[in-house]
């Protein structure tokens, strides 16, 4: 295969000019604005929000009449978004580890956390590798309390003790917790769980827990949210929210997250104000809620 050539870096000066030459009409106080962007949030991240209003994904041009503020709202409007999804995601991840920590702990043992006998032998094939699902995560428990920092934590590592599960909950990642819920034998305490977020069974808990984890590594890592087409876990959404004619909006769809999390977050909240807040930020710019509905490859 040949390779391609390299692309040389540009400046900030070279990527206005390239922007201009686009098609993107920037007076001098709108090229100041792009050169802000530019410069505190980098060529390949604005790109990313810029091709909706390009009229050859081919040659890159700008579809004529395109603003700079066209341009900024569009990504503002995503980062504010992820906001308020980053809030939500943190309420839902507290009652996660808190609910789940203290239905293992009073009915298994608060130190048996770390046994892999309490967990289900699970195996998935990635690649040509056959992986132990139970045997990865007790490494990453193990692996989450020897980097914690944290000084209750690091009492217990001093002494050579093992910390309780409600002390070691707070150090575990979304992720290990995700996956604590998905191999738990005990199925009394998965449905337990699976009910007290409002989920009729513990696979449809355990899918929308593995969904939301990695909506949370989307909002962590400060990536896209709308018209995100790659959705690796796709969110089960329960039929009582699918109130639109348009099923497609909720099969692996950016508003399904949305739909996902501000019902869990309203469930565990006990009312409806973060679904409020949520849903009246979208409602404020209905321009783009076609990227949230029926995301598209650019």
């Amino acid at each position: 295969m040949q390779n391609q050539p390299r692309k040389p870096a540009l400046t900030i000066a070279q990527q206005l000019s390239l922007l201009s030459v686009r098609g993107l009409t920037m007076p001098p106080a709108d090229e100041q604005q792009m050169a802000r962007m530019l410069t505190g949030h980098s060529f390949s991240r604005i790109a990313q929000y810029w091709r909706h209003f390009e009229a050859d994904p081919t040659t890159h041009q700008f579809k004529p009449g395109t603003t700079v503020a066209e341009i900024a709202e569009l990504y503002d409007f995503d980062a504010r978004l992820r906001q308020i999804s980053s809030e939500g995601l943190s309420v839902f991840e507290i009652a996660l580890r808190s609910r789940l920590g203290y239905q293992i702990a009073t009915v298994i043992d608060p130190y048996r956390y770390l046994d892999p006998n309490i967990y289900m032998p699970r195996t998935i094939r990635r690649g040509t590798t056959i992986v132990r699902l139970r045997d990865e995560l007790i490494v990453d428990l193990h692996r989450d309390l020897d980097r914690s920092k944290e000084d209750f934590i690091s009492a217990y590592h001093r002494r050579g003790d093992l910390p309780p599960l409600w002390m070691a909950m707070e150090v575990f990642s979304l992720g290990s917790v995700s996956k604590m819920y998905r191999l738990l034998a005990h199925q009394t305490i998965r449905r337990d769980t699976a009910y007290d977020f409002g989920y009729p069974n513990p696979a449809f808990a355990e899918s929308v827990f593995h969904s939301l984890t990695v909506l949370r590594n989307v909002c962590a890592h400060h990536a896209r949210f709308w018209n995100r087409t790659n959705i690796q876990i796709a969110p089960r959404v329960l039929n009582r929210l699918k109130n639109d004619s348009d099923q497609t909006i909720y099969q692996s769809t950016p508003w399904a997250w949305l739909v996902v999390l501000a019902d869990v977050i309203d469930t565990i909240q006990a009312d409806n104000s973060y679904s409020q807040q949520l849903w009246a930020h979208i409602r404020a710019y209905p321009q783009y809620a076609d990227g949230l509905k029926h995301p598209k490859t650019v």
